[in-house]
């Protein structure tokens, strides 16, 4: 994916043909090779490509470092004149391994147990020390991992093939034996990775490093063939842990001094203050250029800004649209954006309370004007309004085949009044506090217009830690908010999450959602499944309204000039191909 950056080459006069002879002879003393940048192209060396204009452009540059695409923020400037041509060429050194990467995070984990502690700022510190069975790509698929490859068995199974030789930080094995027992953490973790993998009923340990899998549910469907990524995909986050230390110390111990087979090994965390890990000398897989990586948090993205500046961290997370220009004009930073996959919704109590009542979950959809948010507050670094829940990518996603709710005040009056509510209700919204980006803000003005059709909002706002404990510990009254991101790269992530009875997070299942997901896991072929989730997709927008559907971000990050680095829609942050120049 391509990056547009801040500096702009301009031509000051009508190029003349000798200015043009002239010009090329100056860059080929200076030696960069010029290179069309329409697609990826792959070298061994390190080119950059000039452009030059007659008007003022925004101009995007990829460079290429050991046969890997990073984008970088320095463009070579021309200025042509009529008699003189002057020539700015930027030379980049080789990068230099070894050095400590600063990251600046939004929030300090709770946990770095990823049965327990689900969230993202927490996954992305836990993942450069544990690993998973398949990991997941930045184009929305997964590869094999740390099970090299599987097949179906039947149609209720299938066989992993584990790496050989892959060896915990603390000298434990990899193998079935881990396998088993990760399933069985899974399996028994009241955390917010509670239920996720109970469609795995069965083990089997064939040799070292072979597994089988199975679902064999008492008169459910199989899951067996289905689309035939399904349990592959939902490899993805399927952490191992070292049987003997997680099971000597337990879940919670385990979280605060994480052993894995990464990258990274687990070396100090002073809560409150900071998190490092240092290089694994014997990682098995592609070692990073990098040393040791330093994390540190600061809730507010104006602070996280200004370690930017000062180049006291080298990359931050979760900026603000109002500090994009800010970092841009500086001298030590430039602002990376990618179109994330993570969309922002509203879960609402469908059980007790007025949000029992599908008329007014239909009215809050109308009172509540979500591209407004996204341009007074957004600054229109957003993308809604939402529908449906098969992300754009994943098999089934068709754009316009769903209508959107929209801003309409009076009928969402009329609906209120249908149930019973002419008057309006009071209403509590639970909401985290700098987790997500302008998730307060967003917060408040989602109240204020919610009070223009007679609701009275109570905002109750939470850190993040608590916040997460909150809603996967039991069932929030009236609305919270939420911003997901698949986990695992399936098209049934969110039914399997959001909508299957008794999971975590399944404040929208009922009885009708929790048998739309199991005919669409047990359903071997692909076309067939799709219109399972199609009519699946239909009850949830117009009869069932589980959710206010609200906008996917602009995921914006900090990142210094002093590094290579480009950022992912999952929002996972990848340390391995991270050079410093």
């Amino acid at each position: 994916m391509m990056f547009t950056f801040s500096r702009k080459a301009k031509i000051i006069h009508r190029i003349l043909l000798p200015v043009f002879m002239t010009t090329a002879l100056i860059l080929a003393a200076c030696a960069p090779e010029v290179v069309q940048v329409d697609r990826e192209v792959v070298v061994t060396r390190v080119v950059s490509e000039v452009v030059v204009s007659e008007k003022e452009v925004e101009v995007e540059v990829e460079k290429v470092v050991e046969k890997e695409v990073v984008k970088e923020v320095e463009v070579e400037k021309i200025v042509v004149e009529e008699k003189a041509v002057e020539v700015e060429v930027v030379v980049t050194a080789t990068p230099t391994p070894g050095r400590t990467l600063n990251v600046a995070m939004v929030g300090e984990p709770r946990l770095l147990e990823p049965s327990v502690d689900t969230i993202k700022p927490s996954l992305i510190i836990a993942m450069t020390m544990l690993e998973t069975l398949a990991m997941n790509t930045e184009e929305g698929g997964f590869v094999p991992w740390l099970a090299e490859s599987w097949e179906a068995l039947g149609d209720d199974g299938w066989r992993l093939h584990l790496r050989e030789g892959v060896k915990f930080h603390n000298g434990e094995s990899l193998d079935a034996d881990a396998v088993i027992y990760s399933l069985g953490v899974y399996h028994q973790t009241e955390g917010g990775a509670k239920g996720w993998y109970n469609f795995i009923t069965d083990a089997e340990k064939v040799d070292e490093l072979t597994v089988d899998l199975y679902s064999r549910p008492e008169g459910g469907a199989h899951w067996s063939g289905g689309a035939a990524s399904t349990l592959p995909a939902t490899l993805g986050f399927f952490f191992v842990f070292p049987p003997k230390y997680h099971a000597e110390v337990g879940s919670d111990e385990f979280g605060q001094a994480p052993v894995g087979t990464g990258p990274w090994i687990f070396e100090n965390w002073t809560k409150g203050v900071e998190l490092t890990v240092v290089p694994n000398p014997d990682y098995w897989g592609k070692k990073p250029t990098i040393g040791n990586i330093h994390f540190r948090w600061a809730d507010d993205a104006s602070s996280r800004v200004a370690l930017l500046e000062t180049g006291d961290v080298h990359i931050a997370q979760n900026l603000a649209p109002s500090l994009v220009s800010r970092v841009n004009n500086s001298d030590a930073a430039r602002v990376a954006t990618v179109k994330g996959t993570r969309k922002m919704f509203l879960r609402m109590n469908i059980e007790e309370g007025p949000t029992a009542d599908v008329r007014v979950r239909k009215a809050l959809n109308h009172a509540i004007d979500i591209e407004s948010i996204i341009g007074a507050l957004f600054e229109g670094r957003a993308y809604g309004r939402d529908t449906g829940f098969i992300l754009e990518g994943q098999p089934g996603y068709e754009s316009g085949r769903l209508t959107p709710f929209t801003y309409d005040v009076d009928l969402a009056k009329e609906l209120l009044a249908e149930a019973g509510y002419p008057n309006g209700f009071d209403l509590t919204f639970h909401h985290p506090i700098d987790r997500y980006v302008l998730d307060v803000a967003t917060a408040e003005a989602i109240a204020g217009q919610l009070a223009l059709v007679g609701i009275n909002v109570e905002l109750i706002g939470l850190d993040p830690g608590a916040f997460f404990g909150a809603v996967s510990g039991s069932r929030l009254p009236g609305i919270h908010f939420s911003a997901s991101a698949p986990l695992f790269m399936t098209n049934l992530y969110h039914p399997m999450i959001e909508f299957e009875l008794n999971k975590a997070y399944g404040y929208g299942a009922n009885a009708e959602t929790d048998a739309y997901t199991k005919q669409a896991l047990g359903e071997r072929d692909e076309a067939k499944q799709i219109a399972i989730l199609h009519e699946f997709e239909d009850y949830v927008m117009t009869e069932h309204v589980p959710w206010v559907w609200g906008f996917h971000y602009q995921d914006i990050y900090g990142v210094s000039k002093e590094v290579y680095w480009t950022p992912r829609p999952d929002q996972i942050m990848d340390f391995v191909n991270v050079r410093f120049r």
